[in-house]
């Protein structure tokens, strides 16, 4: 009787032992144990609204600052925290439009003249960056070329985006390399429509300084009037120095 009330009693603890147990079981298994498993790819691309300042001879220059956007793509290599890829990047720093007539023999219609000064960037990168964790810092290294031109285009000033000519008033080329850093913040990840398969998307701030070569170039103090009053541009106002900017970035990254 007695062997047969202490089985009982012994089971009955047991019982009253398991699920504390499995408590402390499940809080032993990782979170992300529930979750279903999925695999992020290796690729990764942004797209930034950008702001560049000049700096050094290109600033003594001009002060105009450019707005624009920059497109990234990269390659994350397995298993390393390094990044390659490239980005390109337009952006305007300074544009006027002048209500001029169609032509010397044709006074009684006008049209819009539009001219704006432009360059574009195209860079190839090496970026160190962790590839886990919500906040991700980084560092790059860039070379490649910047592109400069001064375009003017004609509107019919009754429509909108009704442009009808337009001209190239002068471009240059000139090399570039740089630096730069900035931090992604993870906003959102999880598994895309194909099974197996996930992405991340990031908020992604940086700035870059890039040292860009000597180039030939307008402003829009390079601007003059005839004596009609109508705009000109000559290339003996065209500005040389060297490119230096200052760019900051601010926009949204996936790696999928």
């Amino acid at each position: 009787m007695t062997t047969t009330f202490t089985t009982r009693y012994n089971i009955m603890n047991a019982m009253k032992a398991i699920p504390l147990f499995l408590f402390f079981a499940l809080l032993a298994v990782p979170a992300d144990a529930f979750a279903q498993e999925f695999r992020i790819g290796q690729f990764q691309g942004g797209l930034q609204f950008l702001v560049a300042a000049p700096r050094g001879e290109f600033r003594e220059n001009t002060d105009d600052i450019g707005y624009g956007l920059t497109l990234d793509l990269g390659y994350v290599i397995p298993r390393m925290p390094v990044v390659v890829g490239g980005t390109f990047g337009f952006a305007t720093y300074g544009s006027r439009t002048f209500r001029v007539p169609l032509s010397q023999t044709v006074q009684l219609v006008n049209v819009e003249l539009e001219n704006s000064n432009n360059f574009a960037l195209g860079h190839l990168f090496l970026r160190f960056q962790p590839q886990t964790g919500v906040f991700r810092p980084y560092f790059e290294g860039l070379v490649g070329m910047n592109y400069f031109w001064t375009e003017s285009t004609v509107e019919d000033e009754r429509y909108e985006n009704s442009e009808f000519a337009g001209s190239v008033n002068l471009s240059d080329v000139a090399f570039s390399y740089g630096a730069g850093g900035g931090v992604m913040f993870c906003v959102y990840r999880g598994e895309t429509d194909d099974p197996g398969r996930g992405v991340e998307v990031f908020i992604d701030a940086r700035v870059r300084y890039l040292v860009g070569g000597e180039a030939e170039y307008f402003d829009e103090d390079s601007i003059v009037f005839d004596n009609q009053g109508v705009p000109q541009l000559y290339e003996e106002n065209a500005k040389i120095s060297e490119t230096d900017m200052l760019a900051f970035g601010l926009g949204v990254s996936v790696r999928f």
